[in-house]
């Protein structure tokens, strides 16, 4: 009995295997590992390409928040152009009143002052909420003519190249008394040397202002600029497009170009305002300027009571004066001016869920730059030209003097309306 079972196993043993139960559950979970896998990968490249998508939407809506606030920043500049035609005149000592419009920080959305009580508050609140606009954006307006321009070291003026020239050595020579390392590292340096490859830079002469031809302070960037070319790149005979072009000067480091940068600039309006330039700007007027008469200039420019903004040249002149400022040279030359701000730096950032876009422009207004200019260069022409004995052309010579520096062209750029259309942008840089 025992044999036959035994016999009866062998033989079911012998045979071949016909069950296919085992291969189909493999197959089955091999075709769930390999429907699974599709269906991740397909997840993963559809919530990719949403994420995508959303960061695109996102990068987009910063940067019309960006634009809008672009948008409204030039017409608050329009606004306050208009302002000054039609009030300044009559403002007379409160004319810098008007510079509101274009100083006074926006933003949206508006920020909720803490003195408001809690309904207030809530109200506020809901009609952001209920705003259109859900990106948020923060504009700022600072005044770009209120600087060095050092492409007036090749203007059609000799004065405005001298003074030019005087202010950015000036610079240089305070940084030296201010700054014991800065002046121990570079005592023996000769700046005008610098400056006047600034103006080499610019000057359609073949002979540098240091003598030899300046072509030969440039042979090393040409031979990396021309890739085997004969041709020479380098100096291009012509204004600075950008600042970062000051760096291929020759002389120019990195310690002189960042003591430069916040001092200097492309879209100068010819003269500088006491009244809204900075610090560092107004130091360079005089070497006689110290720190500490520096400090009564921004005092007495910002309260009304100690006399508030200065009227003219002469007034601040007297001011910088009164405060023991040891001036050297004729401050008179320098061309102080008073008028109505001419040149804007607008920029507008644009934020939405974390995703931020930025607008810089630069606003010039190229009548009054070229006005000022022409004014100049005639004024220095009459004084060539007439006779330095004749009491008339020296009393005509002081009025056109004053009239540059001071009120007298303020006067008369006010009176004129300002050019129909929104304000001239002269540049334009999004990132």
């Amino acid at each position: 009995m025992a044999s036959k079972a035994i016999q009866e196993i062998k033989a079911r043993l012998a045979q071949p295997i016909s069950n296919n139960r085992g291969i189909a559950l493999m197959l089955a979970v091999a075709c769930t590992l390999i429907i699974t896998w599709i269906a991740l990968a397909v997840s993963e490249n559809a919530l990719t390409e949403y994420d995508v998508n959303v960061k695109n939407v996102n990068r987009l809506k910063a940067y019309y928040a960006a634009k809008s606030g672009m948008q409204l920043s030039l017409l608050r500049i329009k606004v306050y152009q208009q302002a000054s035609t039609q009030f300044g005149s009559a403002l007379g000592g409160n004319s810098a009143m008007l510079d509101e419009i274009w100083k006074f920080q926006l933003a949206w959305p508006l920020p909720i002052p803490d003195e408001l009580n809690a309904v207030d508050k809530d109200s506020f609140g809901t009609l952001s909420k209920e705003s259109l606009m859900d990106a948020s954006w923060n504009i700022t307006i600072e005044d770009e003519g209120s600087k060095i321009d050092i492409n007036d070291l090749n203007s059609q003026s000799q004065k405005l190249r001298e003074i030019t020239k005087k202010q950015l050595l000036t610079v240089f020579q305070q940084k030296i008394k201010e700054d014991e390392a800065f002046g121990r590292e570079y005592q023996n340096t000769q700046f005008d040397q610098l400056v006047n490859n600034i103006a080499d830079w610019m000057s359609d002469k073949s002979q540098s202002a240091n003598g030899g031809a300046k072509i030969a302070a440039y042979q090393e960037l040409n031979s990396l600029a021309a890739t085997g070319s004969s041709e020479q790149y380098y100096p291009p005979n012509r204004a600075f497009r950008t600042l970062a072009e000051l760096r291929m000067v020759p002389g120019m480091n990195d310690d002189f170009f960042e003591l430069l940068e916040p001092r200097i600039t492309i879209y100068g309006m010819k003269g500088i305002n006491p009244n809204i330039a900075t610090k560092e700007v107004i130091k360079s007027l005089d070497v006689g300027i110290t720190e500490e008469v520096a400090d009564e200039i921004l005092k007495r420019r910002a309260d009304k009571d100690l006399g508030g903004p200065f009227t003219n040249a002469q007034d601040f002149w007297q001011f910088v004066e009164s405060k023991g400022a040891r001036l050297e040279g004729n401050p008179e030359d320098v061309p102080i001016t008073t008028d109505s701000v001419m040149n804007f730096r607008i920029s507008s950032i644009g934020e939405f869920a974390g995703v931020s876009r930025e607008i810089t422009a630069i606003v010039m207004d190229l009548n009054k730059s070229a006005a000022k200019i022409k004014s100049m260069v005639a004024e220095e022409q009459k004084n060539q030209s007439g006779s330095s004995g004749s009491s008339s052309t020296g009393s005509t010579g002081s009025t056109g003097s004053t009239g540059t520096s001071g009120t007298g062209t303020s006067s008369n750029n006010q009176s004129k309306a300002p050019a129909k259309g929104p304000p001239r942008v002269v540049y334009w840089n999004e990132k």
